[in-house]
């Protein structure tokens, strides 16, 4: 019985050390794990994700969240309108990063100064930028969004009204499974 474990509990370790070998978020997905892949398919990339829910707005859809030796995570997202497909990957795993190299920790000044070309939006009432080259989006952190949400509602809502110390809090990665 012992034999059995240590070999399921190395069998875990080899699947998740495979698919954080693959450290890039794109538009494709995450880690092996792709948009649109039925989420079953993720304990196979990573065999330690566990299910939790996601709600918002009054609708609730599932996710599978993964928790990094590094306290930081990976969620995984289905939609309330197709619960069985992921829509959704997001990270704040610095060990990730896309396929220019932006990454967790990263500033809004580091972006400009590479010449990023940045679009910027809200989604769900949350901040969201989108690195237009990567076709990757990131929140910015915390600090800098709730300045932000708390300043003058006549404030014009655009990424120029951010701080260039603004960092990337969250890459995220989302497509439409239908």
């Amino acid at each position: 019985m012992r034999s059995v474990l240590i070999t399921a509990v190395l069998s875990a370790f080899a699947s998740i050390t495979a698919a954080q070998k693959d450290s890039t978020i794109s538009v494709a997905g995450l880690g092996g794990v792709r948009i649109c892949q039925p989420m079953a398919a993720i304990a196979s990339q990573f065999p330690l994700a566990r299910d939790t829910v996601v709600e918002s707005e009054g609708e609730a859809w599932p996710a599978k969240l993964v928790r990094l030796d590094d306290g930081s995570r990976i969620l995984f997202e289905a939609s309330w309108a197709d619960t069985g497909h992921v829509w959704r990957i997001s990270t704040n795993s610095h060990h990730y990063r896309t396929r220019r190299g932006w990454r967790p920790g990263n500033t809004l000044s580091e972006l400009r100064t590479k010449g990023e070309r940045l679009e910027f939006g809200y989604e769900e009432g949350y901040i969201v930028i989108t690195l237009v080259s990567d076709q990757v989006s990131f929140t910015p952190d915390d600090s800098t969004a709730s300045a932000f949400l708390r300043r003058s509602p006549r404030a014009f809502d655009s990424l120029p009204a951010l701080p260039r110390t603004a960092r990337i809090q969250d890459l995220i990665v989302a497509g439409d499974c239908r």
